[in-house]
C-alpha cells in the first residue's frame, strides 16, 4: 500500500493581501516552488494586484494517481482557508492541479478555474476518458491556458471538443506541456508566461 510521508506541505503567499479575489494555486506532479512557469506566472499575478497562494506538491511515495488526486486536494482545501472573508476564491492549478482544482470548484465554493496546461487527456493517448466532459459541467467560468502542442491536449485536439462558452481558452504559441516554446519559434516562456499572467489577472478581476 502507498502511503504518503509525514512532511508538512509549505505555502508560499504572493500578492497584496485582502484583494478582491484570492487564487489558490495548485501545481502540477511533483511540482515544486522553484519550478519555472508556476513561478512566473504567481510572480505576474502578483504584479497585477491579484492575492493568492501556492505550494509544492504533497510528498508521496509510488505512482498511485488516485492517491496523488487526494493529497493534492487535501492541500487545495488546506490553502483555500486562508482567504480572507471578504476575498473571492478563484482555484488554479498547473497540469494535475488544474484538474483536481476543477474537481473541487463546487465544494469550496469557488467563483472561477484558471487552469495551465490542462490534462484533458494522458500522454501517449488521446482518449479524454470523460475528462472533457467533467471540465464542460464545471459550474463556473474558466480559462484554460494551453500550449499549441501540449501532449495532454494539443490546439488541433481541442478544437474538436466543443468546449461550452464559459470554457475560455488562451493559447500559447507552440508551447508544450510545461508551456516552454521551442527556440526557433521565436517565442520565449518568459514573454508568454507573463501575457497569460496578464491575461488571467484580466479574468480573475472580473469575476463575481
Amino acid at each position: 500500500m502507498v502511503e504518503p510521508t509525514s512532511t508538512p506541505s509549505l505555502l508560499e503567499p504572493f500578492g497584496p493581501e485582502h484583494s478582491s479575489h484570492f487564487v489558490v494555486f495548485a501545481p502540477g506532479d511533483q511540482g515544486r516552488l522553484s519550478d519555472s512557469a508556476p513561478s512566473a506566472i504567481a510572480a505576474g499575478l502578483a504584479k497585477a494586484g491579484i492575492h493568492g497562494i501556492r505550494f509544492a506538491f504533497p510528498p508521496c511515495d509510488g505512482k498511485d494517481g488516485a492517491l496523488r488526486d487526494a493529497l493534492l486536494a487535501e492541500r487545495i482545501r488546506e490553502a483555500a482557508r486562508l482567504r480572507a472573508p471578504s476575498e473571492r476564491l478563484v482555484l488554479a492549478g498547473l497540469s494535475r492541479g488544474a484538474r483536481v482544482s476543477a474537481a473541487l470548484a463546487a465544494e469550496l465554493g469557488a467563483v472561477g478555474l484558471v487552469g495551465f496546461g490542462y490534462p484533458f487527456h494522458a500522454r501517449n493517448n488521446p482518449d479524454p476518458n470523460g475528462r472533457v466532459e467533467a471540465l464542460a459541467a464545471l459550474p463556473v467560468p474558466a480559462l484554460i491556458i494551453q500550449g499549441t502542442r501540449d501532449s495532454h491536449g494539443n490546439q488541433e485536439q481541442i478544437k474538436g471538443y466543443n468546449l461550452p462558452a464559459h470554457i475560455r481558452m488562451h493559447w500559447l504559441v507552440d508551447a508544450n506541456h510545461a508551456l516552454h516554446p521551442r527556440v526557433r519559434s521565436g517565442h520565449t516562456q518568459e514573454a508568454q508566461l507573463a501575457k497569460a499572467a496578464d491575461v488571467a489577472a484580466t479574468f480573475i478581476r472580473n469575476l463575481i
